[in-house]
């Protein structure tokens, strides 16, 4: 198969062939149509490959596999910015609530079969769309807190819905805050408080009809002292998938990067996690949720007893033995080939948890191939 370059491709215009990513699974149908310029960066960026541009070398590779969690959530990434602008530009999909479901059962599935990449994107990934990826991150998270909790299937999948959605009233406010340097006005604090309230009057008008859907998009921003809004609800008050999206989005947003800020490690945003347990977050759940993701979650990078600088790939069967493969050496040089290490093992303890450069670019699908 070929690479396909940014020309290769039409805006608004459907694929004539079938894409796939570099292991040959299957990413874009043929009649596929992508709709702005981000997507088709995204995937480019990521490595699309063709089967119908001229010169090619091999047969194609049946397009039965299932893509990887990675490609997956690129996917779903896409789909929901499509999603987005249609709400933006005032053409809502006529099918919204039963495309939101249908995001949210892609997360379900992919968490099932492979919840350590699906982590990993949340921790290390690259150029991604804030409006788009903060939400399937936060949908990750809550899939994994709320499995670990023991919630019925479709209380989840409600949930995760609301993950997708709760921000959609201030799509808008969202993109202008993200290149915002100065701190919010009153006219957007107002909006940001009453979002909650709008975004379930929007919902409605979009043909939703689920009651836990729009319970936990209203009480999302609740916090367990009574200091959140809009209703400065306190404790059991605030519905159970609420208080895990609440978690979720808290979590998510201090390990991505801002263009004011940087991303905190994510040892410092578990810290943050336990320290306020019971007083903003749920106790119970910061413990759940700790216990679930590793002191050392899939995605953090991470310094061996060796010197080696390495990717945190897969949970242990504790949070401080993950396995890892190693990027970088002692001197901070780039590894011909990625080794995968049990740090469990002499010599390949974990000392320290590090910060990314910002230059060290990184394949995910060679981290988790």
């Amino acid at each position: 198969m070929k690479r396909v370059n940014k020309g290769d491709i039409s805006i608004g215009r459907s694929l004539p062939y079938n894409c796939y990513d570099e292991s040959g699974k299957l990413l874009l149908k043929k009649g596929m149509i992508l709709v702005n310029e981000r997507q088709l960066e995204l995937l480019i960026e990521r490595g699309l490959y063709s089967d119908g541009l001229a010169g090619l070398t091999r047969s194609p590779i049946p397009p039965t596999e299932r893509p990887s969690a990675l490609s997956q959530i690129a996917m779903i990434e896409m789909r929901l910015d499509k999603l987005f602008q249609g709400l933006i530009e005032g053409k809502p999909e006529p099918k919204f609530a039963e495309m939101v479901l249908h995001f949210a059962r892609d997360i379900q599935t992919l968490c099932a079969a492979d919840a350590d990449a699906a982590l990993g994107s949340v921790h290390l990934s690259q150029k991604r769309h804030y409006t788009t990826a903060h939400p399937i991150d936060v949908a990750i998270l809550a899939e994994l807190i709320g499995l670990r909790k023991a919630m019925p299937d479709q209380e989840r999948l409600s949930m995760l819905a609301a993950a997708f959605t709760a921000n959609i009233s201030i799509l808008e406010l969202q993109e202008a805050m993200q290149r915002q340097m100065s701190p919010l006005s009153e006219e957007q604090l107002k909006t940001m408080h009453n979002h909650p309230v709008l975004t379930v009057e929007r919902l409605r008008e979009l043909g939703v009809q689920d009651e836990v859907w729009f319970a936990t998009v209203l009480n999302h921003h609740e916090k367990q002292d009574g200091s959140g809004y809009p209703a400065g609800k306190r404790g059991e008050d605030i519905p159970l998938s609420a208080r895990i999206i609440a978690l979720a989005d808290t979590y998510s947003a201090m390990v991505t990067p801002r263009c004011y800020r940087p991303n905190q490690l994510a040892k410092d945003a578990l810290r943050e996690v336990f320290l306020k347990r019971g007083s903003e977050i749920d106790a119970e759940l910061a413990a759940l949720f700790i216990k679930e993701i590793g002191i050392y979650p899939p995605g953090a990078l991470v310094k061996l007893a060796n010197g080696e600088t390495a990717v945190v790939i897969k949970r242990g069967l504790n949070g401080t033995s993950p396995r890892v493969k190693s990027i970088l050496n002692p001197r901070g040089i780039p590894l011909s080939a990625m080794t995968e290490h049990d740090t469990s093992a002499s010599g390949f303890e974990i000392r320290d948890m590090v910060a990314r450069d910002v230059e060290l670019k990184l394949d995910l699908r060679q981290i988790w191939n």
